[in-house]
């Protein structure tokens, strides 16, 4: 029997916990980047953006041994074989050390000669440089522990980490507040904290994740070198999604620092920020599925890929869309309000980058699909013709037409929606072995019907009001908010959804009835008091 537990409880658990952990995490990212904004010059507030664009290269290159890491111990974890887990990381450990190794070496020395790379004001040098080289530490470091850091993935221990997750930001939020309260405003203790935190995270976690399952240890007399070939065969084709894509992130910064102004990239940067805190959310909602998908795979479940595939697709519809209309509809007000009007672009950068995302929103499930069952070639692909497209016509934009931040973000949103209404949408269903038909019946049509619905409330509430303050934002999104949550309950669910929707909140109904039969007031008038019966089985304890 598998040891890899496949539960709904166990995944709306780990979801929840990811999600309360990502609220922190974002309410500090929101209160962080204002604060900036309002405080540094545009000049520095952009070494933030282009810094972290370029350090995303330096361990891409290592997705080829981590990218079958966590794959390959699950495996042997399922099956009970501890050698074989130890075999594992004993194998991949030295080849992470070196790759760490390497990056820390070539990483400071390009810290030294950042200003070559990128476009830096003089004052502002020396700030770079230090910023460069904890990034590339922190890379560094935390590269070769990811063998041993396992174990909170493999077991599911998706709440614990989220625990640890949120001791992070809190020591990073403390650190924030001695250094820019109690020396002075600087973007450099942005990354002070931030690596300071990490570090902190990473030495916690590895000593937990060996704690859980002991066999995550390195032994000389267990290298293998054909299972090193075998996660570099499985993690060849992941390097090469990986960086294409990252290579995309990276470039567009790289030319809107060479070819436009400092205020393109804080704009590009701020007006994106909405799309990158979209994607993570996403991400923390799909990772606990993620070993699901694997186990039903190993389990030859066919039936229930396909149907976590359409449900997963219908789910990531709803959250979007609810994001994804207000916050186009009323991205001006939200960056007039959030960092003045000197950024007014941003609000063109918002929307487009933003709609371009749905789109792709039904096929949410693709990469942990293609992930779990070891055709990741296909995903891989997809990023190899999609992302060198994006870039010559960003490039194109940029040098040729002479648009900025907004030009930039039009390029992206039209080659995301095309690329994911001709390619995801087919490959998706490929993958997950669903028909066309399903998948419209299933995912798009009750996905799209809420937001369809709400997203006539809040354009007419939009062409009456002009909200200047947040309060007017809220009641705006709140009354279609309402809209959506009716149509949604509805019309949109189907019976599954209705089941596992009552489970949920059959906690919170049974709370509430023991208060009404136990309370000791008077009954309210008109209504009778409630005669205790005896509680139906499955409400029992």
């Amino acid at each position: 029997m598998s040891k890899v537990e496949i539960s709904k409880r166990l995944v709306l658990i780990n979801t929840a916990s990811g999600v309360l952990a990502r609220i922190l995490n974002v309410s500090v990212v929101l209160w962080l980047h204002q604060y900036l904004l309002h405080r540094i010059s545009p000049q520095e507030y952009s070494l933030l953006p282009l810094l972290l664009s370029l350090i995303l290269l330096l361990p891409l290159v290592t997705s080829i041994l981590t990218a079958g890491l966590g794959r390959f111990v699950l495996a042997a974890y399922a099956q009970g074989d501890d050698r074989g887990i130890t075999q594992t990381v004993s194998t991949v450990f030295p080849l992470l050390a070196g790759a760490g190794a390497l990056i820390l070496a070539g990483g400071w020395i390009l810290a030294w000669h950042v200003d070559a790379v990128l476009r830096i004001p003089l004052p502002q040098l020396w700030d770079a440089r230090i910023m460069m080289a904890l990034l590339v530490l922190a890379a560094a470091v935390r590269l070769p522990c990811t063998a041993f850091s396992v174990g909170f993935y493999v077991q599911q221990k998706f709440v614990l980490y989220n625990v640890l997750s949120v001791g992070m930001e809190v020591l990073r939020v403390l650190l924030l507040f001695v250094l820019l309260f109690g020396i002075g405003t600087r973007v450099l203790w942005v990354v002070v904290a931030n690596v300071t935190a990490e570090m902190a995270l990473t030495a916690v976690a590895l000593t937990l994740s060996r704690r859980m399952i002991p066999a995550l240890r390195f032994r000389r007399r267990a290298i293998q070198w054909a299972r090193a070939r075998e996660l570099l065969s499985f993690g060849g084709w992941t390097f090469v999604g990986e960086i294409t894509y990252k290579l995309r992130e990276m470039v567009i910064f790289f030319v809107l620092n060479h070819m436009t102004t400092p205020l393109d990239v804080t704009v590009f940067s701020l007006g994106t920020l909405g799309r990158r805190q979209l994607d993570t959310w996403m991400n923390v909602l799909a990772g606990p599925l993620y070993p699901v998908v694997t186990g039903m795979h190993a389990l030859r479940a066919r039936e229930r890929v396909r149907a976590i595939y359409l449900r997963g697709g219908r789910l990531s519809l709803w959250i979007e869309l609810l994001v994804v209309l207000p916050a186009v509809l009323y991205a001006e007000p939200i960056i007039r309000l959030y960092a003045g009007p000197g950024y007014g672009e941003a609000a063109a950068v918002m929307v487009l980058t933003l709609t371009c995302l749905v789109p792709a929103s039904g096929t949410w499930l693709l990469w942990q699909v293609a992930n779990a069952t070891g055709r990741v070639r296909a995903t891989s692909l997809y990023t190899l013709v999609t992302q060198p497209i994006t870039l010559v016509l960003v490039f194109y934009v940029v040098s040729g037409l002479g648009w900025g931040a907004s030009g930039v973000a039009l390029a992206l949103s039209l080659v995301t929606a095309v690329t994911g209404f001709a390619i995801l949408w087919p490959l998706g269903l490929r993958l997950a072995d669903v028909t066309f038909d399903a998948w419209v019946r299933r995912t798009l049509v009750p996905g799209l019907t809420p937001g369809c619905v709400a997203g006539v409330v809040w354009a007419a509430l939009r062409l009456f009001i002009d909200p200047d303050h947040w309060a007017g934002i809220g009641l705006c999104v709140m009354a279609g908010a309402v809209c959506y949550g009716i149509v949604l309950l509805r019309f949109c669910l189907e019976p599954q959804d209705r089941e596992d929707l009552a489970k949920m909140l059959a906690p919170a109904r049974g709370l509430a009835r023991n208060h009404l039969l136990h309370s000791g007031g008077s009954p309210r008038k008109g209504f009778r008091r409630p005669v205790p019966r005896t509680p139906l089985p499955e409400e029992s304890t």
